[in-house]
This record gives C-alpha cells, structure tokens and sequence, in this order.
C-alpha cells in the first residue's frame, strides 16, 4: 500500500477539525450578546479561515507530493469519487469566501482575536447572495463530508481496501 504524504494527512486532518470547529460554532458572529458569544463567533470565522488557508496550501502540495493510486473500483464509483473530491474543494473554498461576504454586509469592522479583517464596505449584490447562501452551502458541504467519511468506512470494512489506511494518521 502506498501512502499519502504525512504532510498530506496533517492537513487534511487539520481541514476536517477545523470544518468541526466551524460548524459546532456557527451561528451570526456579528450577533454576540456577551464575551462568551463574541469569543464563539470568532472562533467561527477563525475556523473558517484556518480551512482556506490549509486547502490554498494543500492544493499545490498535492500536485508536488502526488497521491497514491486508486484501489481499483468501478467506473461510476471512480467518477462520483473525483466529483465528490472536486466539489469538496471547491466548497472548503466557497463555504469561507461566502461568510466573508455575509460578514461584509452585516459588519463594518470585525476582529478575530485581536486581528482586523479585511472586510467589503460595499457588497455587490452578487456577493450578497452569496453570503446568504453561506449556511445553506455549509450544510451541504456537510453532508457532503459526511458522505465522503461512510464511503472510507465502506471501502474499509465492506470491500477491505486500502482507501481509508491512505489518508490514516494512526497507520504507519
């Protein structure tokens, strides 16, 4: 079995602790009624922005390092694999760009732990839109991973392949 490289691993684990982190705090940041909630949306948008970062460096570090070949599978799971791949990066991108945007119209000026953002004074109705759809988009990049995640575990334990050992941290 041929591996993913252990830099590889780390930041698609860091990615999926940051979606986590994002997620269990999501909520409107601009709407803290105390320290507790202020602390809570920041932790949101910090999140949010730890997964951009990640994924703008994972993106040429895969095309550098490589990646394992593909257990052989069927066609139609070979395509719904690289179009599940395609469509979670691509959300990993949206799903941030899009809280930005949402955080543009509903603040003028917002801080995570001590660092200002650069946010939009003025947002273009399209980038309206697409804050709005910030929580729908994040939900179906949810479901998305979640699908991702039963369909490792299905290659594991039903066809007991070497898909989920890959990307493993815990496998030497």
């Amino acid at each position: 079995m041929v591996r993913y490289h252990p830099l590889l691993i780390g930041i698609h684990w860091l990615v999926a602790l940051g979606v986590l982190v994002a997620y269990i705090t999501s909520g409107d940041p601009t709407e803290a009624g105390n320290a507790f909630e202020e602390l809570v949306g920041q932790t949101h948008v910090a999140a949010g922005d730890l997964v951009v970062v990640l994924v703008l460096l994972r993106l040429p570090l895969r095309l550098i390092l490589g990646a394992p070949a593909a257990v052989p599978m069927p066609q139609w799971q070979a395509l719904a694999a690289k179009g599940a791949h395609v469509a979670l990066y691509g959300l990993m991108l949206l799903v941030p760009l899009a809280g930005w945007c949402a955080l543009s119209e509903r603040a003028a000026d917002f801080s995570v732990f001590g660092l200002a953002l650069p946010l939009l004074s003025d947002v273009p109705p399209l980038l309206s839109t697409l804050g709005d759809l910030h929580p729908l988009l994040g939900n179906a990049f949810l479901w998305l991973a979640g699908i991702h995640a039963a369909a490792a575990l299905w290659h594991h334990f039903k066809e007991k392949d070497d898909t989920l050992k890959k990307m493993a941290p815990w496998v030497k």
